[in-house]
């Protein structure tokens, strides 16, 4: 790379106020994402892929605009920041919208088996319908661990861990496939999984642990209400977590 080139760009005052600015955008839009705890799905990922975009679009400016004044003739700084500006968003939308789901789908499903016409395939069909949604697609996860997740974007679909089935009675499991029904009517995992993307992209969403810290209270309280609603109690809701964190705990402690 050529160091007087890099040195001319960064010691120009509007280009360097540009970078500066887009990162400044990017710690602004992460800080909002951390106040607006309760804010809907659609705020939220709003607020997400601005931060994605707003960190990513230096280095891509910088790349682009390096390259394209070096094999092109003409290539003006008002050219290059159009440009690029239109191709940080396609990135940012196709990892985000195409490329994370199917890694994400493709990799569990690998491990799981289909429950298609099990008693639980048509219980979960039975409460999609009620929720207005697509059926989901049900699977067992390989895994002994208790643990189970939603995955709504492309074809909805819930994971059920086999562990899950070895401790949980049928109440119990039914209110975690309601609570994974609400997730996905309420487009939780797609939230879930753009922030895990925007943690792999860029280290302030990293050092923020905003996965954690956002998603897992009024969406899992709002997921929570729908099951405990349903079923006319949350003691089956709560039994499921008890006993899937005395599991947790015994293996941590062993």
């Amino acid at each position: 790379m050529c160091t007087e080139c890099t040195l001319a760009f960064f010691l120009s005052p509007v280009k360097s106020g540009i970078v500066a600015l887009s990162f400044t955008i990017a710690i602004a839009a992460l800080v909002m994402l951390r106040r607006l705890k309760t804010a809907d799905t659609k705020k939220r990922l709003t607020l997400l892929y601005i931060h994605v975009f707003a960190f990513a679009f230096p280095f891509l400016f910088f790349a682009f605009f390096r390259g394209c004044q070096q094999y092109f003739s003409g290539c003006s700084q008002a050219k290059a920041i159009v440009t690029m500006i239109g191709l940080t968003a396609l990135i940012a939308t196709i990892i985000a919208a195409a490329v994370a789901p199917v890694i994400f789908a493709k990799r569990h499903s690998r491990k799981s088996l289909p429950l298609r016409g099990s008693y639980w395939d048509k219980f979960t069909k039975r409460h999609a319908e009620t929720l207005v949604i697509k059926q989901p697609k049900l699977y067992a996860l390989n895994t002994a661990a208790p643990v189970a997740f939603s995955f709504s974007l492309l074809t909805p679909r819930i994971f059920l861990s086999a562990g899950l089935f070895d401790i949980l009675g049928r109440k119990e499991i039914e209110a975690i496939v309601l609570h994974e029904l609400a997730h996905i009517r309420n487009k939780a995992s797609f939230f879930k999984l753009s922030a895990h993307v925007a943690r792999l992209l860029s280290p302030f969403a990293a050092l923020a642990n905003f996965m954690g810290g956002i998603t897992l209270n009024a969406e899992e309280e709002s997921a929570d209400l729908y099951a405990a609603t349903t079923q006319g109690t949350y003691k089956y809701l709560d039994s499921a977590k008890s006993k899937m964190a005395a599991y947790n705990s015994e293996r941590s402690s062993a």
